[in-house]
């Protein structure tokens, strides 16, 4: 009778040999538009700056890196179309789009409500709420570099997103029966990302 082309051996083999990536192991960096910062001089790969955004709490709102509970690595997405081929009747998919789609990250909200200050301002300098201008991409794209780790926190994987910018901030629900920090959902659009070289 054939055999498997794999066995459970194998597999035990491989698993001693080399480590699976963990969902709990990464890092992001946050990278505002030029317009909602100042710049205190740090850079990232491709010479993005890291900045200072004070908040009402009067705090840099770099430390939200550290507060990421919940990430999200991009997927891809293709848009296609049906093609009918030689006039048969058959269908075929066509691609027609490549882009990009939505991401959700999930922030720890400290008690000086830094998150949800940073994420509503860089908002309300994509649109005005009085007069419903949208101003223009180049002044709230921002970008994300998404980083994931080993167990011994070195680096084995990393992705850039770019001309990112928050779609949407979740309601926050406050209740005496809760006592655990406040996490506060925010949802990302994007229009592209790559791999970083590690």
């Amino acid at each position: 009778m054939e055999q498997a082309y794999n066995s459970l051996a194998n597999f035990r083999a491989e698993t001693r040999k080399r480590d699976f990536a963990r969902s709990h192991r990464f890092e992001v960096q946050i990278i505002p538009p030029a317009e909602l910062m100042g710049d205190d001089g740090k850079r990232v790969p491709g010479g993005q700056r890291m900045a200072t955004h004070l908040t009402s709490a009067g705090r840099s709102a770099n430390h939200l890196s550290l507060f990421v509970e919940d990430a999200m690595i991009p997927g891809i997405l293709l848009g296609t179309r049906p093609v009918r081929i030689n006039n048969l009747n058959e269908q075929r998919a066509s691609a027609i789009d490549f882009g990009g789609d939505s991401i959700t990250f999930t922030f720890l909200v400290d008690a000086t409500w830094a998150a949800k200050d940073f994420f509503g301002d860089w908002m309300r300098g994509i649109i005005n709420k009085r007069t419903r201008e949208i101003a223009f991409p180049n002044k709230y794209y921002g970008g994300m570099i998404v980083t994931a780790l080993n167990n011994k926190d070195e680096v084995v994987a990393k992705w850039e997103i770019e001309d990112v910018f928050p779609r949407s901030i979740a309601p926050i629900q406050m209740s005496n029966s809760n006592t655990q920090p406040i996490r506060l959902p925010v949802t990302f659009t994007y229009k592209r990302w790559f791999v970083i070289p590690v």
